[in-house]
């Protein structure tokens, strides 16, 4: 299981692309120099990789190394501009709950349930759903349930993550669930291949 792995930087399009560029050029790097462009220490670069993998799109660990998804973005769309992109990196994000449990509660369980929510709303519902795991770490009050609620909305209402989805739109303190023209899943490689056409 894991919940909490993005410490304090969410998931940022134009950082996994540059962690990615760097890591092909010089797999020999570690994370203090992948970091060191970006003005950060070791520790981004390692979140950025947990990203990577969390994303499906690389293995967890030092070289860098593609999955065969991975392969396919790396070569249709580097920079991870592309929408075809941004929905396999949510689709991968969310769809295994022993990978990424908090992102996978709150798009299969908890958005379908809210069409509108308060970051209120999505606390009780994470302290709900991970406070069997550890009342102490995650039950109501939490502070890292604050942290990953903090994530969630950053991430699906900002560009630079995967806002650009439509998934949640902020509408002062609240947030609504969009009704996006969903792309994928995609049960197999060459399926991907093809939304990029």
């Amino acid at each position: 299981m894991a919940v909490l792995f993005h410490g304090n930087f969410p998931l940022n399009r134009g950082h996994l692309a540059g962690v990615l560029e760097l890591a092909l050029k010089n797999p020999k790097l570690k994370d203090k120099e992948l970091a060191k462009p970006f003005g950060y220490g070791a520790p981004f670069a390692a979140i950025q990789r947990s990203w990577l993998h969390k994303t499906g799109l690389a293995e967890l660990g030092l070289p860098l190394k593609f999955t065969p998804i991975g392969e396919v973005v790396r070569k249709k769309d580097p920079r991870m501009e592309k929408m075809a992109t941004q929905w396999l990196l949510h689709h991968e994000l969310v769809e295994d709950p022993e990978r990424a449990e908090a992102w996978h509660f709150f798009a299969k369980e908890f958005l379908p349930q809210h069409a509108t929510f308060t970051k209120e709303d999505l606390l009780a519902g994470l302290a709900q759903k991970l406070g069997p795991h550890s009342m102490k770490h995650f039950g109501p009050g939490s502070k890292l349930n604050q942290q990953i609620a903090r994530k969630i909305i950053q991430v699906y209402t900002q560009p630079s993550g995967l806002g650009d989805l439509g998934l949640v739109s902020a509408e002062g303190t609240q947030y609504k669930r969009g009704e996006p023209n969903i792309m994928g899943p995609w049960s197999a490689v060459d399926v991907l291949v093809k939304a990029y056409r």
